[in-house]
């Protein structure tokens, strides 16, 4: 390394020691820091059966399929082509022409019943348990997904769970301890005639691409749903509590998920978001399928509201993972600490020495990290 290099990371190391006052100075004096305490309190209470915080290992330390480094060279996408293809999609073409030629949602709401609100779960953590829920999946016509994820000691995040619910079964899948062998399930969620429900797909879509080579084909988003009929609002919790009667507790999803065992309370919380997802599909298509009705009356418009839904929803299929380059490295990251913990108040309500130190810091960060 030379010599004015080393001057400059032992001066941005300086700088980003002072930035970290200003940031901590930051979260202390806002509002949020309440739910901080109350994250720490619950954290120090469940130290004792937790085997990761116990340890302040890094369980994706011991990852051997690892698919995202921490270089600046492009992300490798799954490649089924020509050699020279590997930033193309490797389900472009099964996509497309689901979005072309749409199949019926009749499987969603042909057995439109309200899931019961006491049910169990199967929790997976083993490769002969993954194995036997792919099999399982593979005989569905459709089922639902969530994932959970953790940034936590973590540059990039990795997903630490998958939730799937068929209409007979919900699903808990421990995709830390079987981080290496979740391909096995790439193939179901790859499968055109098979339909995978999520909320808000479009982060998810890229979190299993990112992490296991799983591309999904043939999805139908419940968010995208909400768009397309104009509802007042698209978040899980508000479709919950409307078509279900269901309140959830949104603060859980910032929870540490590496942790394990989870708390009851996250357990619950993970399992009622994939739980409900076919029932809330049903209510929706039904009322999709209802606009489509009242509009048949109406030559003029060809406005349809089912494939409309169902286009946009493959549509986020066909996005790629792709790592995110900055002109100005750390930006993000300042940009983030400061709509956190600056409760709605625009950046300039700091000093513009407290900016600098914040983007400093940050910029450092991301320097150590691509150091490795």
């Amino acid at each position: 390394m030379e010599f004015k290099d080393r001057i400059k990371i032992t001066a941005l190391t300086i700088a980003s020691l002072a930035a970290l006052s200003s940031v901590i100075f930051l979260i202390t004096s806002s509002s949020s820091f309440k739910h901080y305490r109350w994250r720490r309190r619950r954290q120090q209470q469940k130290q004792s059966s937790s085997c990761y915080l116990q340890s302040h290992q890094k369980p994706q330390l011991s990852f051997k399929r690892v698919l995202l480094d921490n270089s600046f060279s492009q992300f490798k996408h799954l490649n089924l082509h020509a050699p020279n293809s590997s930033n193309l999609h490797p389900y472009e073409a099964e996509i497309k022409n689901l979005i072309e030629n749409p199949e019926s949602f009749e499987d969603l709401y042909s057995d439109h019943q309200k899931m019961s609100d006491f049910f169990s779960y199967v929790w997976i953590e083993t490769e002969a348990q993954l194995k036997d829920l792919a099999h399982t999946l593979s005989k569905h016509k459709v089922f639902a997904v969530d994932t959970e994820q953790h940034s936590l000691r973590s540059f990039l995040g990795f997903t630490a769970l998958i939730q799937i619910s068929t209409r007979n079964e919900d699903y808990l899948v421990d995709t830390i301890a079987l981080h290496d062998a979740m391909g096995v399930l790439a193939p179901v969620f790859a499968d055109p005639t098979i339909c995978k429900v999520f909320h808000g797909a479009d982060n998810d879509v890229l979190w299993l691409q990112r992490d296991f080579h799983i591309y999904v084909v043939n999805l139908f988003d419940t968010a995208k749903a909400c768009e397309v009929l104009s509802k007042p609002q698209k978040s899980l919790a508000y479709l919950l509590e409307t078509y279900c009667g269901v309140a959830t507790n949104k603060l859980l999803q910032r929870e540490d998920w590496r942790q394990r065992p989870l708390s009851a309370e996250m357990l619950e919380y993970a399992q009622k978001d994939a739980h409900y997802l076919l029932y809330i599909a049903g209510c929706l298509i039904a009322e999709l399928n209802l606009q489509d009705k009242d509009n048949s009356n109406c030559p003029n418009d060809k406005f349809d509201f089912v494939l409309e839904a169902r286009r946009r929803s493959n549509m986020i299929c066909l996005q790629l993972y792709s790592k995110e380059v900055e002109a100005s490295p750390g930006e993000s990251a300042a940009s983030s600490i400061f709509s956190r913990h600056l409760n709605g108040q625009r950046v300039s309500s700091i000093s513009y020495e407290t900016q600098d130190l914040v983007r400093c810091f940050c910029t450092w960060r991301d320097l150590m990290y691509h150091a490795g």
